[in-house]
Parts: structure tokens; C-alpha cells; sequence
């Protein structure tokens, strides 16, 4: 009986072992991309700061689901996207992911076009699961026709629903045509 119970401490023990490794190995694959609105030479996947992203987009669309991506100082105002109807949206953080500023929102902004109408860009767009902190939001509005929540609403953030997180960020100057001018 005395082996018997040692046999199946061992096989216990085999299966903690196991259990560790798979999940260093899952926690392992998540990756850190970078973004610098000065780099000469970025290079996807954007896994350094010599190779950094020069606009946020490209960092979330490089990324996977659990990835972190760290963005140093700058005024982000370029590019977008279009999630719902015809509204575009400065970043869309449609991953499961983390997009965080290195030095906070005082130095760190997403600027949005204030034009209300087919030229209005929100700045943030975020799905489920999302996180977004030390930013400033500004100057995103939404337009005046569409969808009143997903087109006319949320002029700094819009969120897909209350698992996206903000966190130390400013958002301030937004507006929006039906609700939510800030987010």
C-alpha cells in the first residue's frame, strides 16, 4: 500500500510540473510592442524601441490578444479607422490589449479633428477587454448623422462596453452630437 500511495504522489507531482509549464509557456507568448512618433526605422512587429511604430494603430494591429504596447511621448493625430458606419476613429483598439503611455497623459495625446460631421475623427475606440491608460484625449468629436451611440456618441472614447478600462487619462475638449462628448 506504502508504494501505491508514492506512485500517486509522484504522478500528483508530474501533474503540478506540467501545469506550471503550460502556464509560464501561455503567460510567456504575450508580447510588448513599442511606439515612437519620431522613429526613422520602424519595422513590424515593433518588438523594440529601434523598430517602434510611429503611429499607435500599427502596434495594436501587429499585436495579439494579452500583448502590452508602450508609447513614449507625442501628439498622435494621423491615421484612423472606421469601426461602425462611417465614423472614424484616431485608434481603435480592437484587441484585448493594453496601450500604455511611458510618461503619462501630460506628454502623451490622442488628438481627434473637432469637425463635427462626416470630418470628425473620435480619438478612442475600444473593445472588450481593452485598457488604455496615461493619455490625453482631446479634440475628438462625432459626426451629426449615422447611428445615434455607435456613430453620434463618445466623442473622446467610445467603448465597447464596461470590461474596457480607462485609466489616468485626461479627456477633456471632446464633444458629440447625441452623448457622451467625452466618452
Amino acid at each position: 500500500m506504502f508504494n501505491s500511495t508514492k506512485g500517486s504522489m509522484k504522478s500528483c507531482r508530474y501533474q503540478w510540473v506540467l501545469i506550471f509549464w503550460m502556464l509560464l509557456l501561455f503567460h510567456a507568448s504575450a508580447a510588448v510592442r513599442y511606439v515612437n512618433l519620431n522613429n526613422s526605422s520602424p519595422a513590424s512587429p515593433y518588438t523594440s524601441w529601434a523598430t517602434a511604430a510611429t503611429n499607435i494603430q500599427n502596434a495594436i494591429d501587429a499585436a495579439t490578444d494579452g500583448d502590452q504596447i508602450l508609447v513614449t511621448n507625442g501628439v498622435y493625430q494621423t491615421g484612423g479607422r472606421v469601426v461602425y458606419g462611417s465614423l472614424t476613429n484616431r485608434v481603435v483598439i480592437n484587441k484585448a490589449v493594453t496601450v500604455q503611455s511611458v510618461n503619462g497623459p501630460s506628454v502623451t495625446i490622442i488628438l481627434g479633428n473637432p469637425v463635427e460631421g462626416n470630418s470628425a475623427v473620435r480619438c478612442v475606440y475600444m473593445t472588450n477587454n481593452a485598457t488604455l491608460s496615461g493619455f490625453t484625449l482631446t479634440n475628438g468629436t462625432t459626426r451629426s448623422s449615422g447611428d445615434a451611440l455607435e456613430e453620434q456618441s463618445g466623442g473622446g472614447a467610445w467603448c465597447e462596453s464596461m470590461n474596457a478600462i480607462l485609466t489616468n487619462c485626461i479627456i477633456a475638449g471632446n464633444m458629440a452630437t447625441f452623448s457622451g462628448g467625452w466618452a
